[in-house]
């Protein structure tokens, strides 16, 4: 490699390419191959990638299409992922734009989809078959990091996690945490994924809620915190548990986004033993978030007029770089929401309310400002500045819905393959039913 150029020249051009070609000349030579999957190398790449403006992320969106009885993983544009041109450009445009053909066109978008024109966004190759039946969803995405496990361990089944990047077409199963529960406590868990940039770590955080199933006075309602939770670093490889926590207050339902280097949920302060869905209980709403690097909790507060609502369900996200609250209720009643970001982070006086949607579900926000939402199964595109809503004419089963920016990158290329032999016969089964 010396030979024609200094290494350091390599190295500097190398960290400017995309990964798609990378990884083409890891079979080059061994110089080269070892150059490219060091951990040096992988971090300067992403380093680059991220404070690149020439290439901004993409976005990443899974659903399972029951029309074509498949599930989907698709990188998108972050500015205009769903193009109002991308059904016509793949149609004769002699008659296009004839009137009496223009129905012809709204039949065909409506019978194959948006999925069923091959433009306009690049498919993923999912190293597993469908899992909607499986209970496992997706926590989120950090730096070309996805990360998916189940949702609903009892006392039989442990988490079971995965860390996939497409763009490297490499995936690893994560070991169990190894935490069993007794029989009649029903365990219900609470994930968050995220980045840690001073150790450039990795992180999941697990903390598990119980409730007793045969407590006749509580109806599945009466959950009691357990008083550890569980840390799983990707460079040490394994799981570790922290003791003594009090974080008591994260909703039902609640999904983590992941910012400024802390993981966000909705929850609520409680005053009632354990009561934690009870409207009528003592409480307030907030939002927990929990600080990857220096791994304890912290509440930050919701806008004052948003503290004591308890007919809306809440929803945390990330508009724009900025903390949002998306307060909603379900299209069964209704349909609406409005949403909020807080202006400053940490400062609960900036939080500023944007505006109201007739839409019962916000699924993500757009680079442009655009809002994707959900109503019966079925796509939209809100304009909040036009007020217009656009129907790229996807349609999917409701749980199966992701939507998050995504930045492609070389990580997990320096990281082993495989699992313990003994966890082996557990995954083949959760992922292929066998």
């Amino acid at each position: 490699m010396s030979d024609y150029f200094p290494a350091e020249i390599i190295v500097e051009i190398f960290s400017r390419l995309p990964v798609k070609s990378l990884i083409r000349f890891r079979c080059v030579s061994k110089t080269w191959c070892s150059l490219i999957s060091s951990h040096d190398f992988i971090k300067m790449h992403l380093n680059r990638s991220l404070s690149s403006t020439k290439n901004p992320p993409y976005l990443i969106f899974r659903h399972y299409d029951d029309k074509m009885e498949k599930e989907w993983f698709t990188l998108l544009s972050s500015n205009d992922p769903f193009p109002h041109n991308h059904f016509s450009k793949h149609l004769d445009c002699k008659w296009v734009f004839r009137e009496h053909n223009r129905r012809v066109l709204e039949k065909q978008m409506e019978k194959k989809g948006f999925f069923a024109y091959p433009s306009d966004f690049k498919e993923l190759h999912f190293p597993y078959r469908s899992f909607m039946k499986q209970n496992l969803y997706i926590v989120g995405s950090s730096n070309g990091l996805v990360c998916l496990l189940n949702d609903t361990p009892d006392d039989q089944t442990d988490l079971v996690a995965l860390l996939w990047n497409p763009s490297i077409r490499k995936s690893i199963f994560l070991p169990c945490p190894g935490v069993k529960f007794h029989p009649s406590l029903h365990p219900m868990q609470y994930i968050g994924f995220g980045y840690d940039p001073i150790t450039d770590d990795y992180k999941l955080v697990r903390l598990v809620y119980l409730y007793d199933l045969f407590d006749q006075y509580s109806d599945g309602k009466k959950y009691f915190p357990v008083p550890d939770f569980q840390i799983y670093t990707l460079r040490t490889g394994a799981w570790r548990t922290i003791t003594g926590h009090s974080c008591q207050n994260i909703a039902d339902q609640s999904f983590s986004v992941f910012l400024n280097g802390s993981v966000h949920w909705f929850g609520h302060t409680r005053e009632h033993n354990g009561d934690f869905h009870n409207a009528n209980s003592a409480s307030h709403n907030v939002i927990l978030s929990f600080d990857i690097g220096n791994e304890d909790f912290h509440e930050m507060a919701v806008p004052k007029s948003l503290e004591e609502v308890h007919r809306f369900n809440m929803k945390v996200a990330v508009l724009d770089g900025l903390l949002a609250l998306v307060p909603y209720r379900d299209q069964a009643f209704g349909g609406f929401c409005s949403v909020w970001v807080m202006k400053e982070y940490g400062v609960a006086e900036t939080w500023t309310k944007l505006f109201n949607i007739n839409f019962g579900n916000v699924l993500g926000f757009t680079m442009n400002g655009e809002v994707l939402v959900t109503k019966s199964g079925k796509l939209r595109i809100y304009d909040p500045n036009s007020q217009r809503t656009l129907n790229p004419h996807i349609h999917a089963q409701p749980e199966s819905f992701y939507f998050d920016t995504y930045m492609e990158s070389l990580v997990l290329l320096n990281v082993e393959d495989g699992v313990e032999e003994s966890l082996v016969p557990q995954f083949e089964s959760l992922f292929y039913g066998h």
